[in-house]
This record gives structure tokens, C-alpha cells and sequence, in this order.
């Protein structure tokens, strides 16, 4: 038999990040070898066109920034937010002291920021795009929120802005939620996750690892469908699927929020993401637009705050030919980006699940043949049975780039009036009052030296620029929120391993009862449980004699101080701990044994 002769293909394709590629693989002549070279055909283009991982793809450099520009040293895109800043949904927790638990509590706590008490507006999406989409189905959806509350006018404080600003995406099957939720301090949004979140489960609050949420979240902004949202609940064929796969017992709720929603619910989330998309932009052409000049800088954006204000309280009179507009153009200009500063596109298009159904690629046929990789060669199992799952098609996979919506130049109306959104309504009707309803008394006030500290190359803060706009107007400045990290514990990243406990540890029960209020809570007060090693939290736990007042159970139980008593009631820790007093198992008086006495000398 004559030797066989080895064959190297090369083939050249597309690329789904754009450009082409190269690939090569090897073959034998012989018999079959044409049949085979079929086979290896269509796997290769698989292989080569569209199988990237997710963290493949979180390698490649994001377009839409540049590492040499201002607006990427002010706002760096780190996992972790920047020193001394903190996200609105860590302050939010830290304000109320724990995360909630179940769903429908932390929906009830979002929505105690509205005047009227108002629940936020939230739609059910069961077959998805989301990292998670594995996990949800129709018996049980995703729950998509996005905060749109109306707080009540206030004098004395400024309060957060959470329109437009705070999103959660719950999937019940992974117990975790994923958080999109704004950074004032940092003029950014944070990509956030609850793991574990389940009864019975330790929940922890993490930041995610961004360059991963970033591969879909063009610009690191929200991302939603456009019209008619046909993966929603606001259509009637996903309400009744939904209904039909949860059954009648399930009622016409899950975890609190409505399964048959009216159109306006994803449509007022589209608005909101609309909103949210804007804010980053801004953020640029503040920075960028404006430059690092000390001198021609502060002007810039002294006139760019000046016509958002106009803006903001006459929005009808903005015109592109005044002459004020024209002097902003004339400043942005020698500063501006010699690309333009591009608005990332947060739409998807629409898409019917029940008819644009995904598709398993030869590759991916081929590949679930094969056996798991260990631990080291699938460092996130999510991304790993993400990138299992068939694709999409691919205008309508959010992986797929998407162009953007708009190029800004010099003076684009689009960041004027995203500039003038970044203010509340509170906020416009106190500018309003102590400026006696002047727009020239207002914007004279932009020129004053109370706002010298807010025009520099770093992001714009609304609240820092209110109180300086209202000193600068002869008011005293209201106090501000959410901004003060002093009382707030380290950030945690996610991929941190679970602290080591050994078997038969008290450090069990702790973990069983307290550590999802007590392990990772955004307040540096509550987080008293955290730690690195099993010793160093069990050293904690004894140093908080608070502990034992909280589990005095025999002093409390049956009293009117009976709410010192911890875990809270109505906790799934608490049915758990009265279950296991009822059995005779006192798990109480073994806790305690790690605390120190009130009167120990």
C-alpha cells in the first residue's frame, strides 16, 4: 500500500469579531479521506467562525474606548469600582442594612425610593439572551427590573437618582441576580451579581468580572430589545406560555411581580435603558470633548453646563443657532476626538422566541461528545454552559457588535440634553426657586467660583454640582446621598473562592445562619463575619460581643424587645433555627460558645 500523504487545508473566514481568519488543520489521504475532509469542513467553519468563548471574546480590546484619552484614566473600566467609590445598589443595601431575601422584598425596598411606595416596572422574559438564559424557562422566567421611582421634593437632601440607573436581572434557576446599577462618584455604571441567592443559601454581593459583561453591553451600558419586545411578558403568547407552564396553583404572580404585564412595561423599560445608554456618552464629551486644559477646559464646560441647564428648564427654546451654542462648538472643537465620541447602541432587535429559535452548530454537536475540562481549563462553569448553548442568529446575538447610534461632533445636541437628564426633578425645581424662575440668574451662577471645583477633566457629579450651583445662587447647599464610603466594607470581586470550614466547626452554623447578612454586606458595621481563613472569621466573631445580645433567645424570646433577637423573623434562617430548637438540636447554645460572655474578665 502506498504511503498516505498528509494534507493541510487552509481556509480563510470571516471573522464574528470582524476582519478575517486564518485556519489550518491536517488530514491523510486515503480511503475516506474526501468523506472526512467533508466532515472537518464544516466543523472548521464552526470552529473558525463562531465558536469563541465568551472570555475569548472579553480578551479583544473594546473599540469604543481610547486608553490614551482622559475619559479612560478618569473612569477606568476595572472590575472593581474606583477607591472611595461605590455603586447605587451597594448603597442602597448598606442604607437598609442587608440584602433582602426573598425577591419580593427587595422588589417592596426598591420601591419604599418612590413618594407612593410605586414597584418598579418589571417584565418575565423565559427565553432569553442573557448569560443565564440556560437556566430560565417559562416555568421559570427571568425577572427583569429596571427602577423608575418618583421620591418625594425635598429641601434638606438631594437624594439618589435611580431613574434610568438601577437594573436587576433575577434568574431563579442559577439562584443569582445580576445587577446593572450607576456609580455617581465614578460617572459609570457597575456590573454586579448576587450569587447564592436562594433559601437556604449564603448570598454574596460581587462585582463581575466586567470585561465579560462588556462583550454584550456595548459601551458598558444597559442593553433591551426594541419594539414589539416579543421575548416578553407584554406579549400575550409569553404571559399565557408562562401561566400555562407554572399552573394554576402558581397564581398570576412569581416572586412578587405581575406574569401578564400591559406592552407599556417593557416599554418603559426601553425607555429607561434609553436613558441609562445616554450617561456614559456624556461622560466623554464632558472629560474628552472639553480636554485637560486648566484654563480652556473649565470654559468648555462651563458652557456646556450652562446650555444643559437652559435645556433642562426650556427645553423648547434650545436652538443650534444661538450664539452660546455656537461659542461651545467653537471651545469642543480643538479637543474633540479626531474619530468623534460614538453613542454605544443598548438596542437589540426584536426577536420571537418561538420562531427565531436558536441553533446547534456542527462544532458544538461535536464538542458536547466530548469530556468536561477540569477546573483549570473551565475557570466559570456559567460561561462555559453559555458558550454550550446553540446560538442565535447572528443579528440577533447581543455578542455580535453592534454599530453606533450616533458619532457626536462638536456641540451634539444629544449630550446637551443628556448632560440637562442628569439632573432629577427635585433637582430642577430647587434650581428653579432660588434662581426666582431666571434662566439668566441661573446660568450667571455657572460662572461663579462655587463651581470651580466641578469643571475639571474628571466625571461630572450631579450632586457635588448642585450644591455648588445652589451656594453659588445664595441657598444652602441640601446634603448629599449615597456618595460616603467611610462606613462601607471592601468590595469583593467575583471568582473568590468560599472561606474552608472544617467538619464539625461552629463556624458551620455561622455560615448556615448569619453569613448572608453578615459576610460581604456592602456595610462595614453588619460585615463583622468576613474574613479570609476560618480562624481569622471565628477571631471576628469573637470580638463582636454584640453576638450574644442577638441570640439571647432566653432573655428576649416572648418580650417586647424581642426584634433585638437574630436571625430576623419571617428569615428563612429563623424558620431553620425555631425547626431546630423545636427538635431539640439547641444550635444556639453551641454559637455562643464562640462569643465571648458581656461580663468575661
Amino acid at each position: 500500500m502506498a504511503a498516505a500523504n498528509r494534507i493541510t487545508p487552509t481556509l480563510t473566514l470571516p471573522h464574528s469579531g470582524g476582519g478575517l481568519k486564518e485556519c489550518s488543520f491536517s488530514l491523510w489521504e486515503g480511503v475516506g479521506a474526501r468523506a472526512v475532509f467533508g466532515i472537518l469542513l464544516s466543523l472548521a467553519l464552526a470552529a473558525c467562525g463562531e465558536s469563541r468563548s465568551v472570555t475569548e471574546r472579553a480578551t479583544e480590546p473594546d473599540s469604543s474606548f481610547d486608553p490614551n484619552s482622559l475619559s479612560y484614566k478618569a473612569i477606568p473600566p476595572t472590575d472593581l469600582p474606583p477607591e472611595g467609590t461605590r455603586s447605587l445598589f451597594d448603597h442602597i443595601i448598606a442604607e437598609n442594612g442587608s440584602l433582602p431575601y426573598p425577591f419580593e422584598e427587595l422588589v417592596r425596598l426598591i420601591a419604599s425610593y418612590d413618594a407612593e411606595g410605586r414597584a418598579p416596572v418589571t417584565v418575565l422574559i423565559p427565553d432569553g439572551r442573557s448569560l443565564l438564559k440556560g437556566q430560565a424557562d417559562f416555568r421559570r422566567p427571568r425577572i427583569i427590573l429596571a427602577a423608575d421611582p418618583r421620591p418625594a421634593p425635598s429641601e434638606a437632601e438631594l437624594g439618589p437618582l435611580l431613574r434610568g440607573r438601577l437594573f436587576l436581572g433575577f434568574v431563579e434557576g442559577a439562584a443569582e441576580i445580576e445587577i446593572i446599577s450607576y456609580n455617581e462618584a465614578a460617572g459609570r455604571f457597575e456590573f454586579q451579581l448576587v450569587k447564592d441567592y436562594r433559601e437556604g443559601g449564603s448570598p454574596r454581593l460581587v462585582y463581575a468580572k466586567r470585561a465579560i459583561c462588556t462583550t454584550c453591553h456595548a459601551g458598558a451600558t444597559p442593553i433591551f430589545p426594541v419594539r414589539p419586545w416579543e421575548e416578553t411578558s407584554g406579549q400575550p403568547a409569553i404571559s399565557q406560555a408562562i401561566l400555562e407552564a407554572r399552573g394554576a396553583r402558581a397564581g398570576n404572580a412569581y416572586h412578587g411581580v405581575p406574569i401578564v404585564n400591559p406592552l407599556s412595561a417593557p416599554e418603559t423599560i426601553d425607555e429607561l435603558t434609553e436613558v441609562g445608554n445616554v450617561i456614559p456618552t456624556v461622560q466623554r464629551v464632558w472629560i474628552d470633548g472639553c480636554g485637560g486644559d486648566p484654563a480652556q477646559g473649565p470654559a468648555c464646560r462651563r458652557q456646556m453646563l450652562k446650555l444643559a441647564l437652559r435645556y433642562l428648564v426650556q427645553p423648547a427654546e434650545f436652538n443650534t443657532a444661538d450664539p452660546d451654542y455656537r461659542r461651545l462648538v467653537e471651545l469642543q472643537t480643538p479637543h474633540w476626538p479626531a474619530g468623534g465620541i460614538a453613542l454605544p447602541n443598548g438596542d437589540l432587535l426584536n426577536r420571537n422566541p418561538f420562531v427565531d429559535k436558536p441553533r446547534r452548530t456542527p462544532w458544538q454537536w461535536l464538542a458536547g461528545l466530548l469530556p468536561a475540562g477540569s477546573e483549570d481549563e473551565v475557570a466559570d462553569a456559567k460561561l462555559s454552559d453559555f458558550d454550550k448553548l446553540p446560538p442565535l442568529r447572528r443579528e440577533l446575538d447581543p455578542l455580535t457588535p453592534r454599530a453606533p447610534k450616533e458619532i457626536l461632533q462638536p456641540g451634539a445636541p444629544t449630550a446637551i440634553a443628556g448632560l440637562a437628564r442628569m439632573f432629577s426633578d427635585n433637582d430642577k425645581r430647587l434650581l428653579e426657586r432660588h434662581s426666582g424662575y431666571d434662566l439668566a440668574r441661573l446660568q450667571a451662577a455657572v460662572d461663579k467660583p462655587a463651581l470651580d471645583a466641578v469643571l475639571g477633566p474628571a466625571p461630572f457629579q450631579r450632586q457635588a454640582t448642585m450644591q455648588a450651583l445652589l451656594a453659588a445662587l445664595g441657598a444652602r447647599p441640601p446634603q448629599a446621598s449615597f456618595l460616603d464610603t467611610a462606613e462601607m466594607s471592601a468590595p469583593m470581586v467575583e471568582g473568590m473562592k468560599p472561606i474552608a470550614i472544617r467538619e464539625g466547626s461552629v463556624l458551620k452554623l455561622y455560615e448556615h445562619y448569619c453569613f448572608g447578612c453578615h459576610r460581604g454586606n456592602p456595610s462595614a458595621k453588619l460585615d463583622f463575619m468576613n474574613g479570609a481563613t476560618e480562624e481569622e472569621v471565628l477571631a471576628r466573631i469573637r470580638e463582636t460581643t454584640s453576638i450574644r445580645e442577638a441570640l439571647d433567645y432566653e432573655r428576649y424570646l416572648g418580650t417586647d424587645k424581642a426584634n433585638k433577637l437574630m436571625p430576623p423573623v419571617n428569615s428563612w434562617q429563623r424558620r431553620e433555627l425555631d425547626q431546630a430548637r423545636a427538635e431539640g438540636r439547641d444550635d444556639i447554645a453551641r454559637m455562643l460558645e464562640a462569643v465571648p460572655g458581656l461580663f468575661d474578665f
